[in-house]
């Protein structure tokens, strides 16, 4: 079995992500089938001290940052972030003293052909369900983590939260960063349903045993939401701008303090951890293209304010695709604004669940003297707006993490 084959194998269960429409509750999203089956297969994942981050916007910088001080100060750690941008190695993560490194194709496919040989006689006892792709592969970052001996292992929540297959760790202590309206097919209409799932990661086993949770800044409307909530764990509100990750993740290391789960906390470290982070697809240079998973109106907004900063004067031309559910109209007038935008390319990454560029194109409309073009294979795409690219020109390719990684394996 090659890396290929191995991702193949695991994509012939089921993958909720390339499913458009699909029934969210505990008939399919079980956890206690979850853990009959890491249970059957031999995992102690319980043993993992976790740090479990849910939200809408900044789970990914936020747990990477985590990751990244732990490490920086002498702790090995493991940190799983999803969904992955190039491919799934991105998943399996270990480091320490400041050194990161994803698992080898190698390891990875051992690894599968592992729980391959497992699941080929494991029957459990409600036959009419089955484990998912995204929950086999959780298991096996969990075992991977295992079996290096990480100190702490820094987990993303994939979806929601209450039903995720992540929400089977005992964490030391949890977040929840920026919450929007996202995936409302899914996890509901409104604040207070989408807050439900979200906060379904916080976790009270007792009295005595009772695990902080940490909020980022909210929007108005949100807050107004968790103030009103009853919470049966300690509380820490992080005050300061939204988006504000470093403020998120001090705090958040703070409590680790505070439940002796670290010694200290080092300012001056943590500075230079957060200057030197980067992330996958988040606000990355590649030769000379800018590359951003910003798929929401909040993320646009952020995008956009960090655009004016390092692009001051240039002109953008936009490579651009969007999933289903998602408020194109919004996304796109928060990117845009206050930007002198020459091209608006726009294509589809998905087959399932991505917009048409047709589709995009007509909900934009069109702006004074912007260039629209669609495009709907991405790699035509990507290379029609590439072309004629002027020197004082900047090239973006952003609204779904579908089309930033399949560009980036292009380079």
């Amino acid at each position: 079995m090659n890396f290929d084959q191995a991702i193949k194998y695991l994509k012939s269960f089921v993958s909720y992500e390339d499913i458009v429409e699909y029934k969210y509750n505990e008939d399919f999203f079980d956890l206690r089938r979850y853990e009959r089956f890491l249970k059957a297969y031999g995992l102690r994942y319980r043993d993992l001290k976790c740090v479990h981050v849910a939200g809408s916007k900044g789970k990914g910088t936020t747990s990477s940052l985590v990751a990244g001080y732990l490490g920086a100060a002498g702790k090995k750690v493991g940190l799983f972030t999803s969904p992955y941008i190039v491919d799934a190695t991105e998943s399996f993560v270990v480091g320490s003293g400041g050194k990161m490194r994803q698992i080898s194709k190698k390891d990875f496919v051992g690894r599968v052909e592992k729980v391959r040989e497992f699941l080929d006689e494991w029957v459990d006892q409600d036959k009419g369900r089955y484990v998912t792709y995204f929950e086999i592969l959780f298991a096996l970052v969990m075992e991977y983590f295992l079996e290096v001996g990480v100190d702490f292992a820094v987990i993303e929540v994939g979806l929601g939260g209450r039903l995720d297959a992540t929400n089977v760790v005992r964490p030391v202590v949890t977040c929840l960063t920026t919450v929007e309206k996202e995936h409302t097919e899914v996890l509901g209409e409104t604040y207070r349903e989408i807050l439900g799932e979200k906060l379904g990661i916080v976790k009270a086993y007792n009295e005595q045993k009772q695990v902080p949770l940490v909020i980022a800044p909210q929007r108005a409307r949100v807050l107004s939401e968790l103030v009103g909530r009853k919470f049966e764990v300690p509380v820490c509100y992080v005050e300061g701008d939204v988006g504000d990750n470093y403020a998120v993740v001090r705090e958040i290391l703070m409590v680790m303090v505070d439940r002796d789960e670290i010694d200290e906390f080092d300012e001056e470290l943590f500075g230079k951890v957060y200057e030197k982070l980067e992330v996958l697809g988040r606000f990355q240079v590649r030769d000379g293209v800018g590359f951003d998973i910003a798929h929401t109106v909040e993320s646009a907004k952020v995008l956009n304010a960090k655009l004016k900063s390092e692009f001051s004067g240039r002109e953008f031309v936009f490579l651009i695709s969007m999933m289903k559910g998602k408020d194109v109209s919004g996304f796109l007038k928060k990117l845009f604004s206050g930007l002198e935008v020459g091209k608006v390319v726009f294509t589809s990454s998905h087959d399932i669940r991505g917009r048409m560029g047709a589709e995009l194109a007509k909900i934009y409309g069109g702006g004074r003297g912007v260039e629209v073009v669609v495009e709907e294979d991405f790699g035509k795409a990507f290379v029609r707006a590439k072309k004629g690219l002027k020197k004082d020109q900047v090239l973006v390719v952003t609204g779904s993490h579908f089309l930033v990684g399949k560009i980036l394996k292009t380079l």
